[in-house]
């Protein structure tokens, strides 16, 4: 008889475990790409991802998170790029 850990089978660690929105980090980095605060203010501001704020109407602050596939996908392009260059 098979057991329980012979029958599950590999999966990818960030794509089973990550959430679909990360909040961008206070300090350091984030727990997925490693990518500090104003790393993520500069990829948006050159257009490579779009952040998501949240926040309610009328006020000033709110949050900003993370696409976590979409941002892995424009970081992958990035990444093929530099490769191709």
């Amino acid at each position: 008889m098979p057991t329980l850990q012979n029958t599950i089978q590999p999966a990818d660690t960030l794509t089973a475990a990550a959430p679909e929105l990360l909040p961008i980090p206070p300090t350091g980095g984030d727990r997925i790409f490693s990518l500090s605060r104003s790393s993520w203010y500069d990829l948006e501001r050159r257009g490579i991802v779009q952040l998501v704020r949240l926040r309610k109407p009328g006020n000033v602050r709110g949050r900003v998170l993370i696409p976590v596939e979409r941002a892995r996908i424009a970081l992958s392009s990035l990444a093929n790029d530099a490769r191709a260059a």
